[in-house]
């Protein structure tokens, strides 16, 4: 592997705008003699980040090259990302294979982790009325808190944690955290990245007041980790406001919202979030794994009354049927007095993933997502819930009745939904009079 190299502080790889700017890359495009261009994955005011292959290693990479700019510090705050990336070797901080001039600006050769940002799936769940469901959310922070700790190991602070520099591996779940640009040293300041690095809704006090770059310690990310923590539970953010200034001086001066604000059942972990997010650096966790430690600890707290509440599950491949079981169901169950977890899968696959992961009261399956595996789906339920009630949506329900074969089910509903049929049929679940 190429170890990024910065001569004389990194001069060689500073941008100057010039008449001969980058021209417009495409397969098959070759970079630097062994990364053959696939295609694009995005492109941004810093430049654009391609697909590729190690023509030699025969094997996928992620490609950033900056934009050329006159301003020098683009070049730097580049180079920068390379050396921070280079000297961390961790499962869930994106790997670098290489670094090296390209026309008149440089490029970046990375792993290529195929997945969705955790942005996109906390905005995916907000949308269909829901939130990750807590053992995920707890794996993913523990998962990004041992990456957080490896940077922090070798004197590095990331400055940009948040839902969008985090990649959640298809496939794995696997997290990991990339966008190292605004990374810096302890022991060195940059200024000019300080007074601009950041993210306003994840951004630690001292870091959004500090113009020399001297006061940003790990604990500026265990902040941000806290911030991304609260918005994965919530699908809110700490502070909110209409403007960028509002929201960092809220920040600044104003005390952080209780996490049970918004939900009332994580009442235990108020305290935990509430010291991470405090003004003063020192008051919070010395690590990141602290403090989802005490996250654990404090969600084996979860009041009793909320644990015993529904559980609900919720399959449907099409994302209008499934909001709207998401929104029905857990209407119909919150009018009998329940406090209500849904969770939600597209496929017939993570719906089975979903209930490994923990016992649920009520599964609502539509037949036409459970890729022929109903019944398999039906006994996994109730192996994992004694108690577990299923609901299948089916368009012909001799034929459903047929797929399940000795797999008994009471509850099936005929499609297209008819709303006050599902409220009906849910009101008269055992699990309403049980919980009644």
């Amino acid at each position: 592997m190429s170890e990024p190299k910065s001569p004389e502080g990194g001069a060689d790889f500073q941008t100057t705008e010039t008449s001969s700017a980058i021209r417009p890359l495409a397969p098959p495009d070759v970079i630097d003699g062994r990364y053959r261009v696939l295609g694009r994955l995005g492109a941004g005011a810093m430049g654009v980040v391609l697909r590729a292959e190690d023509v030699f290693l025969e094997r996928p990479v992620a490609i950033k090259i900056v934009a050329p700019s006159k301003d020098p510090a683009v070049g730097q705050r580049f180079v920068k990302e390379a050396q921070a990336l280079a000297q961390v070797r961790h499962e869930n901080v994106v790997q670098v294979y290489a670094f090296g001039p390209f026309q008149h600006s440089a490029y970046l050769a990375m792993e290529l982790v195929m997945g969705e940002s955790l942005e996109s799936i906390i905005d995916a769940h907000t949308r269909q009325g829901t939130t990750v469901a807590l053992p995920r959310a707890v794996a993913l922070l523990r998962a990004v808190a041992h990456g957080l700790d490896a940077v922090h190991a070798r004197q590095l602070v990331h400055r940009d944690v948040k839902p969008a520099n985090i990649i959640v591996e298809k496939g794995t779940d696997r997290p990991v955290l990339i966008d190292f640009g605004l990374a810096r040293r302890r022991s060195k300041s940059d200024p000019r990245i300080s007074i601009t690095g950041g993210t306003p809704s994840y951004m630690a006090p001292e870091q959004a007041q500090d113009p020399d770059g001297t006061r940003v310690t790990p604990r500026a990310d265990i902040y941000a980790l806290a911030c991304t923590a609260f918005e994965l539970f919530t699908g809110r953010a700490v502070f909110e406001g209409n403007d960028v200034f509002t929201v960092l001086a809220a920040h600044l001066r104003d005390q952080p919202r209780r996490i049970s604000s918004l939900r009332p059942e994580l009442t235990p972990i108020d305290d935990v979030l509430f010291r991470a997010l405090s003004k003063v650096p020192q008051d919070r966790p010395a690590s990141a794994g602290e403090l989802v430690a005490a996250l654990e600890t404090a969600l084996g707290r979860v009041d009793a009354r909320t644990q015993s509440g529904p559980r609900v599950a919720v399959l449907a491949a099409d994302g209008g049927l499934r909001r709207s079981l998401v929104r029905n169901t857990t209407s119909a169950l919150r009018g009998h007095g329940h406090q209500v977890s849904c969770d939600t899968a597209e496929s017939a696959a993570e719906a089975t993933a979903l209930v490994e992961s923990g016992g649920y009261d009520l599964l609502v399956v539509d037949e036409e997502s459970a890729d022929g595996r109903l019944a398999e789906l039906v006994q996994l339920a109730r192996a994992r819930h004694t108690n577990a009630e299923v609901l299948i949506l089916s368009r012909d329900l001799p034929a459903t009745t047929l797929a399940l074969g000795d797999v008994r089910v009471r509850h099936l509903v005929p499609k297209p939904v008819n709303v006050h049929m599902l409220a009906a049929v849910i009101g008269r679940l055992d699990l309403v009079k049980r919980l009644a």
